[in-house]
């Protein structure tokens, strides 16, 4: 499915995106003096269940929301291309900076944090896409230059993926200039080079967050699979008796910055959960296969669920995401974390991880710490493996509750779909330590409220619940 365009006259068009589009593109006349060519949008997204389990290749269920990021934008001619960005609001101050006339990618340093990084980050992803498919075009060449206003109100550091909705349609908006109107981008390709795209920023993320802002539908959630193959599908919330579902969402206006955070927060965990997904192959004998991209060209727990059934249950296929058959996979994966890390809660040593491997604390260092930054004093391997598994678990069972299940009665979907809500905000809190004592209070208040589940949403350590 491509993504879909509109004219601005269309009645199609989303109501909320046709009353935006005059302001954006009145903020670019006043900003460049002219008329941009076109806008493009990508919005922001809550996840209901499912967190940092993403970038272990575990299904999620997102949902997308009608916050979110335009960019009106203008293409250029220039023979020394440029792109100047402006932004309606002003605590982004304009940048431009020029293209390289051999077709090379634009310099993105990490070690700062300024907005236009992640303009960079979804032109870089664009320009790589468009070598694949046009290399006759843009091997050697550059892309055009761009005059863009930005505006959004995904609200940035809230946990609603703001950086990855700005990604999103900026490589939307640059593959359009390029490829022209008539060319249509799959949201599938799109979701898929968009994904890796924070990594150029140090942030080692997974592919939710793109995943739900390209693939979102008007009134579903979906079911976000990474494995055997990216697949997002749509799904609405059951059909209740007296009842409908809402989902509140709410800012703790505690900003969490994934890149400037990472060393100690994101990168550390994907460190953390590929480090236990290692010890768990080394200890039953088994070799991690992966296949695309992965988290430190390493294995992850998915792939150790896949290598353990091989070796001694003599299942061959890799799990397709099959529910039940999920349900008992991963049940048994929570035992053996208890089996391999229950004796040592308190933590891992660089030493002690190198040991556990079987290699030396060099060969640890290189291979698992200087891919991106990090920070720590011990690798909470126990905690973080029982998280993803328990997590991926409770996904499935969130699934299953919203699409495979009927109820007698209203209160029913809700104390179910509510206690996994709550079993996840414990476990982010207590076993992954990526929440706060703002959200802590704020899922509390709700749930003495009248709430049936509360949880953060996003990576944590601030932002929403």
């Amino acid at each position: 499915m491509s993504v879909p365009v509109y004219p601005c006259n269309s009645d199609k068009l989303p109501k909320s995106l046709a009353a935006k589009c005059p302001v954006i593109i009145k903020g670019f006349e006043k900003a460049f003096g002219t008329k941009p060519d076109f806008v493009a949008r990508s919005p922001g997204r809550v996840n209901l269940i499912g967190e940092h389990i993403d970038y272990a290749d575990f299904s999620v269920l997102p949902l997308a929301i009608d916050v979110d990021m335009l960019l009106a934008v203008k293409a250029l001619d220039d023979k020394k291309p440029s792109i100047t960005l402006a932004n309606a609001d002003s605590r982004f101050s304009e940048r431009k900076f020029d293209l390289p006339l051999d077709g090379s990618y634009v310099t993105i340093d990490p070690t700062i944090s300024d907005w236009s990084n992640y303009f960079k980050c979804g032109l870089h992803v664009a320009v790589e896409y468009l070598k694949k498919i046009a290399p006759e075009k843009f091997a050697k060449a550059p892309v055009k230059g761009l005059q863009v206003y930005c505006q959004g109100n995904v609200p940035t550091g809230s946990g609603l993926s703001s950086s990855a909705a700005f990604i999103c349609a900026v490589a939307l908006a640059v593959i359009r200039v390029n490829m022209g109107d008539s060319y249509e981008v799959s949201k599938n390709d799109l979701t898929k080079i968009t994904v890796v795209a924070e990594h150029l920023v140090g942030v080692n993320n997974g592919g939710m967050d793109q995943a739900a802002s390209v693939c979102g539908e008007e009134d579903h959630a979906l079911y976000v699979e990474f494995k055997p193959e990216l697949k997002a599908t749509p799904f609405k919330f059951p059909n209740l008796k007296n009842t409908e579902v809402t989902f509140v969402i709410a800012n703790t206006l505690v900003v969490s910055n994934k890149q400037e955070t990472a060393p100690t927060n994101y990168n550390l965990r994907v460190v953390e959960v590929v480090a236990a997904a290692n010890i768990l192959a080394k200890k039953y004998g088994v070799v991690l296969k992966h296949d695309g991209p992965s988290n430190l060209n390493k294995g992850n727990l998915r792939d150790f669920v896949n290598a353990y059934y091989a070796k001694y249950m003599n299942v061959a296929e890799p799990w397709n995401g099959e529910i039940t058959s999920g349900i008992e996979r991963l049940t048994k994966m929570l035992e053996l974390v208890e089996e391999t890390f229950g004796a040592k809660k308190s933590g891992y040593t660089v030493d002690d991880a190198a040991s556990a491997l079987g290699i030396s604390s060099e060969e640890f260092t290189k291979e698992y710490l200087t891919s991106f930054p990090v920070r720590f004093d011990t690798l909470k391997l126990y905690q973080r493996s029982k998280h993803v598994y328990a997590e991926a678990l409770r996904a499935l069972k969130a699934l299953k509750v919203m699409t495979g299940s009927s109820f007698t009665k209203d209160e029913d979907f809700f104390r179910e779909f509510g206690n996994l809500m709550n079993e996840s905000q414990e476990s982010c809190d207590k076993l992954y330590n990526c929440s706060c004592s703002e959200i802590d209070s704020l899922c509390q208040i709700a749930l003495n409220n009248g709430s049936a589940g509360s949880r953060l949403t996003g990576a944590g350590w601030g932002g929403s619940y």
